[in-house]
């Protein structure tokens, strides 16, 4: 007797995480990555985006302005005696 109250518990106890827990989880994740891949998908289909990334990709590649050698100043660590 005792046994299938602690088993009744148990059930009860697993559906309700399953169902507080894991499906709102489940149904939040699929929803945001079908959200994600939207936005992706229209920001593949915009030529204006498209252009944009292409000149980000463009600058990214190009040398910096200055020379960061020339900036450099040498440093001796002084030891204590």
């Amino acid at each position: 007797m005792f046994g299938y109250i602690i088993g009744g518990i148990l059930i009860y106890l697993v559906y309700r995480f399953i169902t507080g827990f894991v499906w709102p989880v489940y149904k939040a994740t699929s929803g945001m990555k079908q959200q994600f891949d939207n936005i992706r998908r229209q920001m593949e289909q915009d030529p204006a985006f498209n252009m944009e990334q292409k000149q980000q990709a463009s600058t990214i590649n190009e040398k910096p302005r200055y020379d960061p050698g020339g900036d450099y100043i040498p440093f001796e660590e002084v030891k204590e005696k």
